[in-house]
């Protein structure tokens, strides 16, 4: 409810879907409020597997139609559920924020190769974090600015994560850093642009 709460209040343009007197999506107003030739972003945010399944099923059968991309504005542990076909996420091409990326660059196999043979295991996701904190403030220590001029004007990306600074009420700087990742139709997770 928080979040219709927001788009009422925050995000006029948004339309929300009409449900069926059971809570249910109604497919025939779903499909209804598709606009043809232009990319069509619908979010979906419920922990409900058959709101999720039944919602998903219409979009897939809206593709032949609509260009249709299913947005996620959080963590949904439903889309990870055996009821969900993966294969339909990938044709939606799943769109969602996250704080890492894979990188598959020629730097980013150097230096999962040269940690693995390091310490005989791929880095996780923790060893990623604590390797691109360290190595981006080591950057911008040596730089002929101070920290805080470097935070307010550069943002960077290092082996995993992004760096996007924002001065906190108070003190310290608090990382807006985020990728937002999309499923492509060759099974891969790519950076939206």
């Amino acid at each position: 409810m928080s979040v219709i709460q927001y788009l009422q209040q925050n995000q006029k343009d948004v339309r929300l879907v009409p449900l069926n007197p059971n809570g249910t999506v109604s497919a025939e107003g779903l499909k209804g409020m598709l606009v043809p030739n232009k990319i069509n972003y619908v979010v979906i945010e419920s922990a409900n597997t058959w709101m999720v399944k039944t919602t998903i099923t219409a979009l897939v059968a809206s593709l032949s139609s609509f260009q249709i991309q299913l947005v996620v504005l959080e963590p949904n542990e439903t889309l990870d559920s055996d009821e969900i076909n993966f294969s339909n996420l990938v044709k939606l091409k799943l769109m969602f924020p996250s704080v890492t990326r894979s990188n598959l660059t020629p730097e980013g196999v150097a230096f999962e190769n040269k940690f693995k043979k390091m310490n005989s295991i791929l880095p996780s996701d923790y060893a990623s974090r604590g390797f691109d904190v360290t190595f981006d403030t080591m950057m911008r220590l040596m730089q002929n600015k101070s920290f805080e001029e470097t935070v307010n004007t550069i943002g960077t990306q290092q082996y995993a994560n992004k760096f996007e600074y924002a001065k906190k009420e108070g003190d310290g700087y608090l990382n807006k850093g985020v990728y937002i990742l999309y499923y492509d139709s060759d099974l891969t997770l790519k950076v939206a642009n």
